[in-house]
């Protein structure tokens, strides 16, 4: 698009004014990112960054912190949707399938303290093909059962019945769905110097002193300082002969 853009203006324009853009535009993000860098102007991709290892634990519907690592099930859904087609993001029917996904992670978040949604986020694979035309969210649950009432659901539904209507039609179109259901102490997680994302962005308040809180939590002490820890299976000393900071 930038190079059809290029050709217009050297189309339309004496060739001096013609060039100028370009090296104007790539001027303005090398001084934005050197100033950035430099730390004068906001660096606005750090705004969200927890500093440090920390480790998300899912509270118990009440917003009780768990009394143990690990305590409580989790249920992952993973929703895929791709084209095959030469237009990639462009091709007929996926613009409708991402609009469905973002409808349905609207309506659980919206929904979230009642249909057992904990989170989601959102991937593009950008890499698997040319065109970049596979799209993932992956949604966590309390459990399984709640996965399976939201499919069960008047939009998912709606959703599985168009899809099924356009099947023959848009045979360029592959959605995919898995489930991975996940009983106290088999999961753990850790992030450091990180932004909330994965199972770590939870919007959940959990009761703490000071009133409430998100459900992340110091993963530099205690059991939460390994893997094995974080699984409820140790006290968290059992990697010490690797280091003082063991992950």
């Amino acid at each position: 698009m930038g190079a059809v853009a290029q050709c217009l203006l050297a189309a339309c324009l004496p060739l001096p004014y013609a060039l100028l853009p370009a090296p104007t535009l790539l001027l303005c993000r090398l001084l934005k990112t050197l100033l950035m860098t430099a730390g004068l102007v906001k660096h606005d991709l750090a705004d969200d960054v927890i500093p440090g290892k920390f480790t998300a634990q899912i509270p118990g519907p009440d917003g009780a912190v768990p009394t143990l690592p690990s305590q409580n099930g989790v249920c992952l859904l993973m929703l895929a949707a791709r084209s095959s087609h030469p237009l990639g993001t462009f091709s007929p029917g996926l613009r409708t399938v991402g609009a469905r996904l973002e409808n349905m992670r609207a309506a659980l978040e919206e929904g979230k303290d009642n249909n057992g949604f904990l989170c989601q986020t959102t991937f593009l694979a950008a890499n698997e093909t040319y065109t970049g035309s596979q799209m993932m969210m992956l949604c966590y649950f309390r459990s399984a059962a709640d996965a399976h009432a939201f499919a069960h659901g008047p939009l998912h539904r709606e959703a599985w019945t168009w899809w099924y209507q356009i099947t023959k039609s848009h045979p360029h179109l592959s959605i995919r769905h898995e489930l991975y259901d996940v009983p106290p102490g088999n999961w753990e997680n850790i992030f450091v110097n990180s932004h909330p994302t994965g199972l770590g962005g939870m919007n959940m308040p959990v009761r703490c002193k000071g009133g409430w809180t998100r459900p992340l939590f110091d993963a530099s002490k205690l059991s939460l300082r390994t893997t094995k820890g974080r699984l409820g299976h140790s006290d968290g000393t059992d990697n010490e002969k690797y280091g003082p900071e063991p992950y």
